[in-house]
């Protein structure tokens, strides 16, 4: 058998790249399509190809065996990455920031470093950028921010995919495909306009692909989405995957802080001074959905 990445997935088949550069058509063994996650993007795998009448090979094959998992995310289905980046607009289609912050937690589950992008600036005056929730406000991750318009952040976008294998997620018509396009022009992905009447984009990329880049690195480009739910996170948890609450852990009077409303919080104190008001916001937010998650 030979050892493979899935670089792309669609109808039931895998597009599977093998370690010496070879492509193979696959379809997998049934009691990997009954697994509870399936196959992903980004899995390693075991596969056997297809021999043809006359004993050669169509580059078709088999997937045997699925090879353990560093991680994976459940939404954009994707394993095996090194960092998320996530892509937001801030104009057509305005940025939904509590999604952001949903898509960062569960990166810090799955173990990931994470970068958040946000692009077409040059839809935005001076003015209008300094006034944005998350600025100047502490914020624990990088940002970048971009236009494929202008070319702005271009080159922070490939030094941050450089060498890595990475995720662009976020909501549909924010432009993933676009900056992929304008950091190596030749890829030709099919991009589209956000709609006038529902102020969102049009699903243009189908199924995450794997692409490699010029620069070194993978990056996969993502189907857009606007939902997206927690998995397999308890409430008591969450404080875990807000970076921002490290240094302030152990501090609160009570072991089990929730950091909702509980006296002597150590979190709650620093609301405005190192924790950002709007993140604190969204984990409030979040610890409510998962009680009511844990509920049912």
């Amino acid at each position: 058998m030979l050892q493979g990445k899935v670089v792309k997935a669609s109808g039931g088949f895998f597009t599977v790249l093998e370690q010496d550069g070879g492509e193979y058509f696959c379809r997998a063994r049934g009691m990997l399509k009954q697994d509870e996650k399936g196959l992903m993007v980004g899995d390693w795998v075991l596969f056997e190809p297809v021999k043809n009448s006359s004993g050669g090979s169509n580059n078709e094959g088999v997937v045997e065996k699925l090879l353990p998992r560093k991680n994976f995310l459940p939404r954009p289905p994707v394993a095996n990455v090194d960092q998320l980046m996530v892509v937001m607009s801030l104009k057509q289609p305005e940025c939904d920031w509590q999604l952001v912050s949903r898509m960062l937690a569960l990166a810090e589950k799955e173990g990931l470093s994470a970068i958040v992008c946000l692009n077409k600036i040059d839809l935005l005056l001076k003015e209008e950028l300094d006034e944005l929730p998350f600025e100047p406000g502490p914020f624990p991750y990088k940002m970048i921010y971009t236009s494929a318009v202008n070319n702005s952040g271009l080159d922070d976008i490939k030094e941050c995919l450089s060498g890595q294998c990475s995720v662009l997620a976020g909501p549909s018509g924010v432009g993933k495909s676009t900056l992929l396009n304008a950091i190596q022009p030749g890829l030709a992905l099919q991009t589209g306009p956000v709609s006038d009447k529902i102020k969102r984009g049009k699903h243009t990329t189908r199924q995450v692909t794997l692409i490699p880049l010029e620069t070194g690195g993978i990056v996969a480009d993502t189907p857009g989405f606007t939902r997206l739910n927690f998995f397999e996170i308890e409430a008591e948890d969450l404080a875990d995957y807000f970076p921002e609450f490290d240094d302030l852990r152990g501090q609160c009077a009570f072991r089990d802080c929730l950091h909702i409303n509980e006296p002597k919080c150590a979190v709650c104190r620093e609301v405005g001074n190192s924790i950002n008001p709007l993140r604190y916001e969204h984990y409030k937010q979040f610890v409510k959905e998962l009680n009511k998650q844990e509920a049912f």
